[in-house]
Protein backbone atom coordinates (compact mmCIF):
# COMPACT_ATOMS: atom_id res chain seq x y z
CA UNK A 1 0.00 0.00 0.00
CA UNK A 2 1.41 3.70 -0.84
CA UNK A 3 0.29 6.77 1.40
CA UNK A 4 -2.36 8.83 -0.01
CA UNK A 5 -1.69 12.20 2.02
CA UNK A 6 -5.05 11.38 4.06
CA UNK A 7 -4.87 9.88 7.46
CA UNK A 8 -5.16 6.07 7.84
CA UNK A 9 -5.61 6.02 3.35
CA UNK A 10 -3.66 3.96 1.57
CA UNK A 11 -3.95 3.21 -2.53
CA UNK A 12 -3.47 -0.15 -2.65
CA UNK A 13 -0.23 -1.76 -4.37
CA UNK A 14 -0.59 -5.12 -5.82
CA UNK A 15 2.40 -7.10 -6.72
CA UNK A 16 1.34 -9.10 -9.52
CA UNK A 17 4.51 -11.72 -9.56
CA UNK A 18 3.49 -12.80 -6.05
CA UNK A 19 3.37 -16.72 -6.12
CA UNK A 20 1.07 -17.05 -3.64
CA UNK A 21 -1.46 -14.30 -4.06
CA UNK A 22 -1.13 -14.55 -8.00
CA UNK A 23 -0.74 -18.51 -8.42
CA UNK A 24 -2.67 -18.46 -11.54
CA UNK A 25 -3.66 -15.39 -14.03
CA UNK A 26 -6.91 -13.40 -13.00
CA UNK A 27 -8.27 -10.33 -14.50
CA UNK A 28 -8.57 -8.76 -10.65
CA UNK A 29 -7.46 -8.34 -7.51
CA UNK A 30 -8.19 -11.44 -5.67
CA UNK A 31 -9.56 -11.31 -2.15
CA UNK A 32 -6.62 -13.01 -0.33
CA UNK A 33 -4.88 -9.69 -1.28
CA UNK A 34 -7.67 -7.49 -0.17
CA UNK A 35 -7.67 -9.16 3.21
CA UNK A 36 -4.10 -8.67 3.44
CA UNK A 37 -4.31 -5.03 2.91
CA UNK A 38 -6.83 -4.87 5.98
CA UNK A 39 -4.08 -6.60 7.87
CA UNK A 40 -1.08 -3.66 6.83
CA UNK A 41 -3.87 -1.15 7.03
CA UNK A 42 -4.49 -2.28 10.79
CA UNK A 43 -0.88 -2.39 11.70
CA UNK A 44 -0.23 0.40 9.69
CA UNK A 45 -2.26 2.51 12.38
CA UNK A 46 0.13 2.08 15.24
CA UNK A 47 3.48 0.96 13.46
CA UNK A 48 4.93 0.90 17.42
CA UNK A 49 2.17 -1.88 18.48
CA UNK A 50 1.97 -5.14 16.79
CA UNK A 51 -1.23 -6.28 15.60
CA UNK A 52 -1.45 -9.91 15.69
CA UNK A 53 -4.63 -10.75 14.17
CA UNK A 54 -6.59 -13.50 15.70
CA UNK A 55 -10.21 -12.27 14.36
CA UNK A 56 -11.70 -11.23 10.60
CA UNK A 57 -15.33 -11.22 9.17
CA UNK A 58 -15.02 -9.91 5.77
CA UNK A 59 -17.56 -8.61 3.15
CA UNK A 60 -16.81 -8.27 -0.44
CA UNK A 61 -19.43 -6.08 -2.59
CA UNK A 62 -17.50 -6.57 -6.10
CA UNK A 63 -14.42 -7.20 -7.98
CA UNK A 64 -11.77 -4.74 -7.74
CA UNK A 65 -10.00 -4.24 -11.05
CA UNK A 66 -6.11 -4.57 -11.43
CA UNK A 67 -6.27 -1.81 -13.65
CA UNK A 68 -7.67 0.99 -12.00
CA UNK A 69 -6.50 2.33 -8.18
CA UNK A 70 -8.25 1.16 -5.29
CA UNK A 71 -8.20 2.74 -2.03
CA UNK A 72 -7.86 1.37 1.35
CA UNK A 73 -9.00 2.85 4.49
CA UNK A 74 -9.16 1.62 8.21
CA UNK A 75 -10.85 3.16 11.37
CA UNK A 76 -9.91 2.08 14.59
CA UNK A 77 -12.79 0.92 16.89
CA UNK A 78 -12.65 1.96 20.78
CA UNK A 79 -10.20 -0.54 22.72
CA UNK A 80 -12.25 -3.19 24.76
CA UNK A 81 -11.62 -2.91 28.46
CA UNK A 82 -9.51 -6.28 27.75
CA UNK A 83 -7.05 -5.20 25.69
CA UNK A 84 -9.03 -6.71 22.02
CA UNK A 85 -8.36 -4.06 19.61
CA UNK A 86 -10.75 -4.21 16.49
CA UNK A 87 -10.15 -2.18 13.05
CA UNK A 88 -12.51 -1.50 10.11
CA UNK A 89 -10.98 -1.39 6.75
CA UNK A 90 -12.84 -0.45 3.73
CA UNK A 91 -11.85 -0.82 0.11
CA UNK A 92 -12.92 1.14 -2.33
CA UNK A 93 -12.47 1.58 -6.36
CA UNK A 94 -13.87 4.01 -8.60
CA UNK A 95 -16.13 5.52 -6.20
CA UNK A 96 -17.72 2.00 -5.03
CA UNK A 97 -17.11 -0.29 -2.10
CA UNK A 98 -15.07 -3.55 -2.81
CA UNK A 99 -15.04 -5.12 0.65
CA UNK A 100 -15.39 -4.33 4.29
CA UNK A 101 -13.21 -6.06 6.85
CA UNK A 102 -13.42 -6.21 11.06
CA UNK A 103 -10.54 -7.37 12.00
CA UNK A 104 -9.22 -7.86 15.47
CA UNK A 105 -6.57 -8.86 17.85
CA UNK A 106 -6.67 -10.22 21.39
CA UNK A 107 -5.08 -7.95 24.07
CA UNK A 108 -3.50 -11.24 25.35
CA UNK A 109 -2.08 -11.94 22.21
CA UNK A 110 0.17 -9.17 22.51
Amino acid sequence: MSATGRPLEWQLRVDEQHPVLFDHPVDHVPGMVLMESARQAAQAIDPSRPFLPTTMRSEFSRYAELDRPSWIRAEPLPAAGNGDRQVRVTGHQDGSPVFSCLIGTLGAAE
